[in-house]
């Protein structure tokens, strides 16, 4: 049963002397006091009752005991580099991104949403319904100004018979069918 002393304890532990301060202020490290009133460690016991009261987090804790290697788990990104390397290693979790890879992504889409509505306002983008909506309009007034052409050139040439009229108005409405059935190039 050999005692150390805090400052070495946080060595072997692998810690800083303010988290083995902490944990014997908690009560998750026993200390024996000596007569003299100084607080030492129990060697031996000491890596178990760390382990066991002290929650664990990816990277951080104690050093392994001696002969012992480390094993920290593998953060996502990690774990799918791995599996790229070797298949057999792949993991249910491999689909779910880091945090940083997350952060990154969401950043990207909100700056791409930002330009939008930046090109929105500078009136370089516009909304596809305010477009249709402006060439419904167009074509329905050229398409009625088109079928008023019959119309007009008997105004403006009395001579014309009302056979004349009515051919002149059979061209135009067959024009507008034919340009109404024209399949238009993709976009």
């Amino acid at each position: 049963m050999a005692l150390i002393t805090k400052a070495e304890a946080s060595r072997a532990l692998g810690v800083t002397p303010t988290a083995v301060y902490e944990a014997i202020k908690s009560g998750r490290l026993s200390v024996i006091r000596t007569k003299d009133g100084r607080e030492l460690i129990q060697s031996d016991t000491m890596r178990d009752e760390w382990s066991r009261n002290t929650q664990k987090r990816i990277g951080v804790g104690p050093k392994p005991a001696a002969g012992e290697s480390a094993r920290t788990p593998l953060r996502p990104v990690e774990q799918r580099r791995k599996a790229r390397e070797d298949p057999s290693l792949a993991r249910t979790n491999e689909t779910i991104p880091d945090y940083d890879e997350s952060r990154a992504r969401t950043e990207h889409l909100k700056a791409e949403l930002l330009e939008l509505e930046r090109k929105q306002k500078e009136s370089v983008l516009v909304k596809a319904e305010e477009i249709e909506t402006k060439w419904v309009e167009i074509v329905t007034l050229a398409r009625t100004k088109i079928l008023g052409i019959p119309t007009k050139a008997k105004q403006r040439i009395p001579d014309l018979d009302t056979d004349a009229i009515t051919l002149l108005d059979d061209i135009v409405r067959e024009t507008l069918e034919d340009l109404a059935t024209t399949d238009l190039p993709p976009t």
